[in-house]
């Protein structure tokens, strides 16, 4: 009972941090996956020892669960954490089997044969093999597809030349894909643009970049590094932020932006 309670406050807590921002996105929900697989794999373990094979249901089902764990994160590129988890499943699949009836052992080694696998293709997926190149999506782009794109964004207006010459070293699946992208890229850039400026409309340049740093996850701490402020004078400008935007004090500055973004974009994009 105390050890699920201590769980549980250790899940709200992390949850807290990470919505919060008091650590690095990905390092949180990294810890939150780490947490959940290692609750799920004491459960397993104590329900087989004190159990047996007489719930071994329960202990399949948590299984399941790990491995639901392990492809999101490597879904997530989270290398490392899913590296940890198909290493540390190694062990609790083989007891649970070695608990498994006979009768239902070939139905559990093919489940966790399948999840391995399952881990196995995100990973391909997520690589840049050529025998998983047919699967991506259309809007995906490599690795040299993104250099190609960025070289050319930095290209001059009387370096044409240098232009064409790029796009020949590349194929025409390629070259389109690129021109596909910049199209794309250019498109949302206006209408990035027009939302920030319809949500931003009344607020000071100062105030904007107060509100873009906002937008972006930074902390206090940080946006008064980067603009060399003292944190008085942010939480001023932040306070004015909100005045002219009529917002609430108790509002979240950082969701609320997001949410005045995201409707103006809608209404841009109709």
């Amino acid at each position: 009972m105390l050890y699920n309670v201590v769980h549980t406050l250790a899940l709200a807590l992390l949850m807290y941090v990470v919505l919060k921002r008091k650590v690095v996105f990905k390092t949180g929900i990294s810890l939150l996956y780490i947490l959940v697989f290692v609750k799920l794999a004491i459960d397993s373990m104590l329900c087989l020892h004190y159990q047996g094979d007489r719930d071994n249901l329960s202990v399949m089902s948590n299984i399941f669960i790990m491995f639901i764990l392990a492809i999101t994160a490597q879904s997530q590129q989270l290398n490392r954490t899913t590296l940890g988890f198909a290493v540390s499943l190694l062990p609790v699949v083989a007891v649970a089997i070695s608990h498994t009836q006979i009768s239902s052992l070939f139905f559990s080694i093919k489940a966790v044969l399948v999840g391995f696998l399952m881990i196995l293709y995100v990973w391909l997926y997520n690589s840049e093999s050529v025998m998983f190149k047919g699967l991506r999506q259309p809007k995906q782009m490599r690795e040299e597809e993104k250099k190609a794109l960025h070289m050319l964004a930095d290209l001059k207006d009387e370096e044409k030349d240098m232009a064409v010459n790029l796009l020949s070293r590349l194929s025409p699946e390629q070259q389109q894909n690129i021109l596909d992208r910049a199209a794309e890229q250019l498109k949302t850039s206006e209408l990035t643009k027009k939302a920030w400026d319809l949500v931003c409309a009344d607020l000071t340049n100062s105030e904007r970049v107060i509100c873009q740093m906002v937008l972006e996850g930074k902390m206090l701490k940080e946006i008064c590094i980067e603009l060399n402020k003292s944190e008085s004078n942010i939480t001023s400008q932040r306070s004015h932020i909100r005045k002219k935007l009529n917002m609430d004090r108790k509002d979240d500055l950082r969701r609320e932006l997001e949410k005045r973004f995201y409707e103006a974009r809608n209404s841009l994009g109709e």
